[in-house]
């Protein structure tokens, strides 16, 4: 039986390597993805040579995104879910603004694909969410996962990793004087001083699949910062 995956953000940071993960599954699977841009043509094209379904359905308005992703998931069986939506305070116009894409999207996306029957459901979160939190940034996180639980999936899983290391689409100032200083410290350490507090986005993205794809994980399970680089580091697909 082909497993089916379906994956909001996947041009993002982690969602672009778990992308890159599952495309190199040895099993041939059906992944549906949901973007406001289109992949690259390396991916696309990787995605066939490995005998992998790759559905790419792209619209800017994500005001239209729970239904189309809900339509989606309505397969038998369900697909196994991702979501590594996110943005920054900059780059959306402000906190309110962060917070309308950030979490009613992702609650709106969560919803419907908790209708059409998905009983996995794996959330990329950050570091310190805390539905209670006055920060405004920890606070949209941990509302996320709140908001996200209250559906009652069959398996919840939540990673919360620090700060992100890798390659994105945009620029990060401050981001990027943490990534190098993280970096540097990683290669004089290999990674004894920046695991607790940094982890690559490709590790991030192994240890959300490697999650989602373990039967042994049952109701709400929260991956921190030391379990993702144990997890994710781990030797083989």
């Amino acid at each position: 039986m082909t497993t089916t995956f379906a994956l909001l953000g996947a041009t993002g940071l982690v969602g672009s390597n778990i992308l890159k993960y599952l495309i190199q599954s040895p099993t041939p699977s059906a992944i549906v993805t949901l973007t406001r841009r289109e992949h690259d043509e390396t991916i696309v094209s990787s995605a066939a040579a490995a005998n992998h379904t790759l559905t790419a359905k792209i619209d800017k308005d994500t005001s239209k995104w729970a239904t189309i992703f809900g339509e989606a998931c309505k397969v038998s069986p369900p697909p196994i879910v991702f979501t590594a939506l996110a943005t920054t305070r900059a780059a959306a116009g402000g906190l309110d603004k962060q917070y309308a894409l950030e979490h009613d999207v992702n609650v709106a996306v969560a919803k419907a694909a908790k209708e059409a029957g998905v009983k996995t459901f794996v959330l990329i979160s950050a570091s310190r969410a805390d539905k209670d939190s006055h920060m405004g940034y920890t606070k949209l996180k941990g509302d996320i996962e709140h908001h996200i639980e209250e559906f009652g999936f069959e398996r919840f899983i939540i990673l919360r990793p620090g700060l992100l290391l890798g390659s994105r689409n945009e620029t990060r100032i401050a981001e990027g004087i943490l990534q190098a200083v993280a970096n540097g410290l990683r290669r004089i350490s290999g990674g004894y001083l920046s695991d607790s507090w940094a982890q690559a986005g490709d590790v991030v993205a192994r240890a959300a699949v490697r999650a989602a794809l373990d039967d042994n994980v049952k109701g709400k399970k929260i991956l921190y910062q030391n379990d993702i680089v144990e997890l994710g580091n781990k030797e083989g697909w």
